[in-house]
């Protein structure tokens, strides 16, 4: 592949963290005038679902986004993607990290990964908090609970 092939440079626009959106930015639009390529910024959590949508060959999905940053139920309506719910607190993938952190599980090759490979082996289930308002989540009492379990403040009830 030769940047003859390419026909558009894409960078993420956002959300995110402010210095790498810059430097993708910064590069894209460098790419972009040496070759003399129209650019395009995209939404990252759109870029997601997209790539979802072309691979699944989805043509009017229901999503539940989910990243280190972001929980939201999202679904395409009157020509644009609406969020119908979303987490009030915490997301899922940050709430995931911190538990990994407090039970010392590694990062590699991902938090979300080695807690699910830990829970496949388990034959207890310990019942954890979680607040639902139509459509809108919490997790912060789920990640609460489980410090305070692991701190040896509170105690579980298990079930097998």
């Amino acid at each position: 592949m030769t940047f003859d092939d390419i026909t558009l440079i894409c960078y993420t626009k956002g959300p995110g963290m402010a210095g790498p959106l810059c430097v993708g930015a910064l590069v894209a639009r460098t790419i972009s005038i040496l070759h003399n390529k129209p650019i395009v910024g995209v939404n990252h959590c759109i870029g997601h679902i997209e790539m979802g949508r072309l691979v699944t060959k989805a043509k009017n999905p229901t999503i539940l986004y989910v990243s280190g940053g972001n929980t939201q139920v999202i679904a395409y309506s009157q020509k644009r993607y609406r969020i119908f719910g979303e987490t009030l607190d915490i997301a899922v993938g940050n709430c995931l990290d911190r538990f990994a952190r407090i039970i010392n599980l590694s990062n590699d090759p991902s938090p979300g990964y080695n807690i699910e490979q830990m829970a496949k082996k388990g034959s207890n289930y310990i019942e954890l908090p979680y607040v639902v308002k139509g459509m809108d989540v919490s997790f912060s009492g789920i990640l609460t609970f489980i410090e305070e379990l692991v701190l040896g403040k509170k105690n579980s009830v298990t079930k097998k």
